[in-house]
């Protein structure tokens, strides 16, 4: 062992750098590693001071515009308004109007008698209480004395046109309803048309046309 020696070992030829590119002489070498990369700044944290002030900032106009509109944001729609129901009396249903209309024929008072024609409204106008009404609907007189305690409405409703031409206010609220029908047996008679006036060109020839003839 002592006479053990490490062999020599081969001399490599000696490699010369590059030339350093003179774009990159003037370079700056940046370090991304985890160790040399400064660690990012925090947030910075609004105080209770700023923000008190900022919201002092706020005009007084804009804030109280801004609780108008969410107090009306937050307030629920107004409810549709609803018509006053009228409890039926006893016997008195839309059912028991119906029997007594199929078990009395005559409910209008005729005795027998046909229905009329030409009714005026005159003669209308006389029957506007409740113990005699009548009333006008589409151009039919229908004696509604019998069916004043059946109407849902109750009779006070009723009454409005007792007398009178119900017609536009019973579109109002009753346009489904099938008049005709529901007071059949109340039906007097038709009301009187009005003279309808002849056309301007008729009245013009009339006056032409000699006097003898």
């Amino acid at each position: 062992m002592a006479d053990f020696t490490f062999p020599a070992l081969p001399q490599l030829p000696a490699k010369t750098l590059p030339k350093q590119n003179p774009l990159m002489a003037k370079a700056t070498v940046v370090d991304l590693s985890s160790h040399g990369r400064a660690a990012p700044s925090p947030p910075a944290k609004s105080s209770f001071a700023q923000l008190a002030g900022q919201v002092d900032a706020v005009p007084p106009s804009a804030a109280a515009a801004a609780g108008q509109a969410g107090a009306q944001g937050s307030m629920p729609p107004p409810e549709p308004r609803r018509r006053k129901k009228v409890l039926y009396e006893k016997g008195y249903s839309q059912v028991d109007w119906v029997r007594l209309t199929a078990k009395n024929p005559d409910l209008a008072g005729l005795n027998g008698q046909p229905r009329r024609r030409n009714i005026t409204m005159e003669e209308v106008a006389q029957h506007a209480s409740e113990a005699d009404a009548w009333t006008v609907l589409r151009g039919r007189v229908y004696n509604i004395t019998p069916y004043l305690r059946f109407h849902p409405g109750g009779v006070p409703m009723l009454l409005k046109v007792a007398g009178r031409d119900g017609t536009a206010l019973f579109n109002k609220y009753h346009a489904w309803v099938n008049s005709d029908f529901l007071l059949e047996k109340c039906l007097v008679g038709f009301l009187q048309q009005q003279a309808q006036q002849p056309q301007q060109g008729q009245q013009q020839e009339q006056q032409q046309q000699p006097a003898g003839r």
